[in-house]
């Protein structure tokens, strides 16, 4: 089992068929990038996903790599730090999309079930209610912002910060969510705020890597 905890507050806007919220939904998932790019970097079953991403890059082109170090192609061998930037970048050209190259954490080929363990606080109080909006609808929107965008529709047309090469998401497609749990508390105050607002919410989604097939897990998060 692979778990880790991401923090969001800010403005949460519930989301519906007629309101979709794409720049809402796209501030909270760069909210969450520079998190799980530090994952990423922490985690060494996620550095080994990179590095496998640079030696199959090897083998495509039909160059030889001997994992001990030594390598028959011309040019200097790569340190750890290049041969995982090399990886994350190949991983972020192959989600490319919406403009961004994309690294999402779970993906089809890994056989992971993610589930969410959500506790959102959020102002109480009738006026609050009223303008916030309903439960399900702010948890549609960050399920969203989870996930990799699909077209420039999904980003308001965004294009990506200089720090955003690639962009780091949880999920490829929110359907890989296997459980959730929705924990609901009131919001007295954010920390560097003077004043309660309505559509204003501190979010921890306690996320936990399981696997369908333990042999596919082994591989990749073992």
């Amino acid at each position: 089992m692979m778990e880790f905890r991401l923090l969001y507050e800010g403005e949460l806007l519930p989301s519906s068929n007629t309101k979709r919220r794409a720049k809402e939904k796209h501030a909270i998932r760069r909210a969450f990038h520079p998190q799980l790019r530090r994952l990423w970097s922490m985690r060494s079953n996620l550095q080994e996903v990179a590095d496998r991403a640079f030696i199959e890059s090897l083998e495509d082109k039909n160059l030889v790599y001997n994992l001990h170090g030594e390598d028959a192609y011309a040019g200097p061998p790569k340190t750890e730090q290049e041969r995982f930037d090399t990886g994350i970048k190949l991983i972020g050209e192959k989600w490319a999309r919406a403009g961004y190259e994309l690294v999402p954490v779970v993906v089809p080929e890994f056989g992971l079930q993610c589930s969410l363990d959500i506790l959102l606080l959020r102002p109480e109080g009738n006026r609050y209610i009223f303008e916030q909006g309903d439960i399900d609808g702010q948890v549609k929107t960050l399920f969203d912002a989870l996930r990799i965008p699909n077209s420039s529709d999904e980003t308001d047309g965004a294009t990506p910060e200089p720090d955003e090469h690639p962009l780091f998401c949880l999920l490829q497609d929110d359907k890989l969510i296997s459980e959730v749990k929705v924990t609901t508390d009131q919001l007295l105050m954010l920390p560097h705020e003077k004043e309660v607002r309505a559509n204003t919410c501190f979010v921890t989604i306690h996320v936990k890597l399981n696997h369908r097939d333990a042999r596919t897990f082994d591989n990749y998060f073992g």
